[in-house]
C-alpha cells in the first residue's frame, strides 16, 4: 500500500517520517528525489537559460536563491514545479509497494495533483502561527517570506478535507506519536 503523507510547509512531515523510519517502515521523499534531478545537467543547463548563472555556486542550484525567484513568483513556481514534478512522479512510481506499506512523504502532493498516485493519503495539521515561527527559525527569514512560503500551497483547510487522515502536530511530539501509532494499527489490520 502506498501512503502519501503531505501538510504545509514546516507541518512536521519530517519529523512523522523520521518517527515511521524508526519503527521499520520504508519511507520515500520526494524533496529528496527532487533535489536529485536539481542537480542533473540538464536541468541546471534549463535553469541556468531561465534565471542566469547567479543561482549556482560550484555547479551546484544554489537552493535559496532559486526560493527566492519561485516564492516571489508564482508563475516561476508553476514553471519549476512542471518541469520537476513529473520526474519525481515517474521515480516513486518505479518503487514496488505490493504487500507492504511504503510511505511517501510529498509536500506538495496536491499541487502537483498526484492524489490519484496513492491508496491513502496523512495530512500533517499543524496552526499557521506555528508554521510561521517554526520557517523563521528554520530558514532565518523574514515572517513576511514565511507567509509568502505559506500562501504559494493550496491551504492547510483544504487539505485536510481531502485526506483520509490527519495528524494534529500542533501540541508536544508525544501527542502526534500516539496518533500515529493508532493510525499504524487501522493501516496494518
Amino acid at each position: 500500500m502506498l501512503i502519501g503523507i503531505t501538510g504545509t510547509i514546516s507541518s512536521g512531515k519530517s519529523t512523522i517520517a523520521k518517527y515511521l523510519r524508526s519503527k521499520g517502515f520504508q519511507v520515500l521523499d520526494a524533496d529528496t528525489i527532487a533535489k536529485v534531478f536539481l542537480d542533473n545537467e540538464e536541468i541546471i543547463d534549463i535553469l541556468i537559460n531561465r534565471y542566469g548563472t547567479g543561482i549556482i555556486c560550484n555547479g551546484v542550484v544554489e537552493r535559496q536563491k532559486l526560493g527566492m525567484i519561485i516564492f516571489n513568483d508564482a508563475k516561476e513556481r508553476k514553471f519549476l514545479n512542471e518541469l520537476i514534478h513529473p520526474l519525481v512522479i515517474a521515480k516513486i512510481n518505479e518503487y514496488d509497494h505490493q504487500g507492504i506499506l511504503v510511505f511517501v512523504e510529498v509536500p506538495l502532493l496536491y499541487e502537483a495533483a498526484m492524489e490519484d498516485m496513492f491508496d491513502k493519503i496523512i495530512v500533517i495539521y499543524t496552526d499557521n502561527k506555528t508554521i510561521i515561527s517554526r520557517l523563521i527559525k528554520r530558514d532565518n527569514i523574514s515572517s513576511e517570506f514565511a507567509l509568502k512560503k505559506i500562501q504559494s500551497q493550496i491551504d492547510i483547510d483544504e487539505k485536510v478535507k481531502q485526506a483520509d487522515y490527519v495528524i494534529d502536530n500542533s501540541q508536544d511530539l508525544e501527542k502526534t506519536y500516539n496518533q500515529i501509532e493508532l493510525l499504524l494499527r487501522r493501516l496494518t489490520k
